[in-house]
C-alpha cells in the first residue's frame, strides 16, 4: 500500500469514525437502570463501534434522520462465530441521557451511564 493510498485511508477511517457519533457521544448504556449487571443489556458506544455482551458492530454510512439529531448507519457485525449486517439507527433523546437504538425495525432506548 502506498504511502498516499494509506493516508487517504486513515483520513476516510476518522471521519467514518467522528460522523458515527456526531450526536451520540461514546460511552456506556444500559437498559433500564444503570447498574453493573447484567452485562447483556450493556451496549458501548466507541466512536463509529458499537460493543455489545457477545458482538461487536462497526457503523458505516452515517445518514442524517430528518428531523432528529440521529443517523442512520449500515452495521457490519460479528459474533458468536458469525457475522452479518444490520441496519441501525441511533438517535440521541433528553440530552443525550437516553440512546434509542433501532436496530433492523426493533427500538430499544438505553440510558446513558457514568464510568
Amino acid at each position: 500500500m502506498t504511502l498516499r493510498i494509506a493516508v487517504a485511508v486513515g483520513v476516510t477511517l476518522a471521519l467514518a469514525g467522528h460522523a458515527a457519533t456526531a450526536q451520540v457521544a461514546n460511552g456506556r448504556y444500559q437498559l433500564g437502570a444503570c447498574t453493573t449487571h447484567p452485562e447483556e443489556t450493556v451496549v458501548r458506544v466507541n466512536y463509529n463501534v458499537l460493543t455489545f455482551y457477545e458482538s461487536v458492530c462497526t457503523l458505516s454510512d452515517p445518514t442524517p434522520i430528518q428531523g432528529t439529531n440521529g443517523y442512520s448507519y449500515i452495521g457490519n457485525c460479528a459474533g458468536e462465530g458469525q457475522e452479518w449486517q444490520a441496519n441501525m439507527l441511533l438517535i440521541p433523546l433528553q440530552d443525550g441521557e437516553i440512546m434509542r437504538l433501532i436496530r433492523d425495525g426493533v427500538p430499544l432506548d438505553y440510558t446513558r451511564c457514568t464510568p
